[in-house]
């Protein structure tokens, strides 16, 4: 019968803390109304620099070298090259940008997942497929204080990972800045 409690008391109180870790984490990114930070993407040839915005249900990815911008809300974005003033519209349901979505405006995106939790970090992992390709995404908080960290994300040989730092939870944006049409000079 010890046994048998010691069982219970441990499963429990297990998921006790899985569950008090993911209303932390919803609660964090439900927060992120005004948002920016800036960005380090690799996908281990090149890295890349920029920031990204979240404000009402969009997001915003500025790269600045090529200077492109990435917008996206939850059924449709737009890839603007601003060098060569093109932009090319596409669904985001049928795309990879659908990760970014899902982890900061889909509130329900880590109610299926089990937190790994470590002297310093929450990591959070969930195989996603899109276009019948599977990618194993890793996402990684810093527990003290509560902060995004970085995304990972590895299919049938490509790599990439997005770093955050520099996080702004009071940014000011212009009325236009999240606009879907671009607006050349």
């Amino acid at each position: 019968i010890l046994i048998l409690i010691i069982f219970f008391i441990i499963f429990f109180s297990k998921n006790l803390v899985s569950g008090e870790i993911k209303y932390q984490i919803e609660t964090y990114l439900k927060n992120l109304s005004l948002f920016s930070s800036s960005i380090i993407q690799s996908d281990n040839t090149s890295i890349e620099e920029g920031f990204i915005y979240i404000k009402d249900g969009r997001i915003r990815l500025d790269y600045l070298n090529p200077y492109r911008t990435l917008k996206i809300s939850q059924k449709k974005g737009v890839y603007i090259n601003h060098d060569l003033e093109e932009e090319e519209f596409f669904s985001v349901e049928k795309s990879i940008v659908k990760i970014f979505y899902d982890i900061f405006l889909n509130f329900n995106f880590f109610s299926s997942l089990v937190p790994k939790e470590s002297k310093s970090e929450i990591i959070f992992e969930k195989i996603i497929t899109v276009d019948e390709k599977s990618t194993n995404l890793k996402i990684i908080f810093e527990k003290n204080p509560l902060v995004l960290r970085k995304i990972v994300a590895k299919s049938e040989g490509e790599a990439l990972s997005i770093s955050f730092s520099d996080h702004n939870y009071n940014a000011i944006f212009e009325n236009n800045f999240f606009s879907f049409v671009p607006i050349y000079p």
